[in-house]
């Protein structure tokens, strides 16, 4: 039996799963894997040995007690009556840590606070310009494709950058503002593309070449239409990124969590860059 336990996991600890599903597992696992220990202290009695079928007995009481602050603990937003892990922790000086906000404090770590993926590297004497976009209904299921396929690769995180429901609560209750499972930066499509056909300039985009998407058409830039646009200027992709989706507010005493579409946003991160006709005339003049 304790060596079926032991690679059930092991087994385990090969998958990639959220911190809270593997605890769940692990404590319906060693749940399970009590009663075992009810049996073998069933058989002592059975058999005579008192003792034995004794002790076995208190160590199941011991462990059914534990698996019941686990199941509390994982499964619900309740807090077991009885707990003494407090005091065991005091007593054998050990600071509690929260799995959950280890987990997210890890991931937020790995991520660079601020930095939106670009086509290149552009200099900041370039000038960008917002544009202004038309998303057909087809477009729009597209955007919601490729977000799901970038969340199963772990690309995309709705984790509010790893926060937890109290510090966001906090966080909103200060300020007021709402709060993107997204987080404080927009997140950047690992590619995406500008492509000119006869009717329109469109945005595709998605994991990678092989299974992009048509995200978005382009009707404006700055504040001429795109096609006069591109006949003025050279006129290149720099980024794309979604923006919105799920978000959170605050409720009385708990956070109040809303559905939300992911979209690409104009104007704010859909941003193009202008090479003007009038900085390539004053290079042709000095040269």
């Amino acid at each position: 039996m304790f060596s079926m336990l032991g690679l059930i996991n092991t087994w385990i600890g090969y998958i990639n799963m959220n911190v809270k599903i593997k605890n769940r597992v692990y404590t319906i696992v060693g749940g399970v894997g009590n009663f075992y220990l009810l049996y073998v202290a069933t058989r002592f009695f059975i058999n005579g040995f008192f003792v034995r079928g004794f002790l076995f007995i208190l160590a199941f009481i011991a462990l059914l007690y534990f698996t019941y602050i686990n199941v509390m603990y994982w499964f619900t937003d309740k807090k077991a009556k009885y707990d003494i892990s407090p005091q065991i922790e005091k007593a054998l000086g050990i600071t509690p840590k929260d799995p959950e906000e280890e987990a997210r404090k890890k991931v937020a770590k790995l991520r660079q606070s601020g930095f939106v993926q670009t086509n290149g590297i552009f200099d900041e004497n370039q000038d960008f310009l917002p544009v202004e976009l038309e998303i057909t209904k087809q477009q729009e299921e597209n955007i919601q494709v490729v977000a799901e396929n970038l969340k199963q690769i772990d690309y995309l995180h709705l984790d509010y950058d790893g926060k937890s429901k109290n510090a966001l609560l906090l966080e909103i209750k200060e300020d007021g503002k709402a709060r993107y499972a997204l987080g404080e930066t927009p997140q950047s499509l690992p590619y995406f593309e500008m492509v000119k056909t006869e009717d329109n300039l469109e945005i595709f985009g998605g994991v990678n070449q092989m299974q992009r998407k048509s995200l978005a058409n382009i009707k404006t830039i700055g504040l001429l239409p795109a096609k006069e646009a591109i006949n003025k200027y050279h006129v290149y992709l720099a980024t794309v990124v979604l923006t919105g989706g799920p978000f959170s507010t605050a409720g009385r005493s708990t956070l109040i969590e809303e559905e939300a579409y992911l979209e690409l946003m104009p104007k704010l991160h859909i941003v193009i860059v202008v090479n003007q006709i009038k900085h390539l005339f004053k290079l042709l003049v000095e040269a």
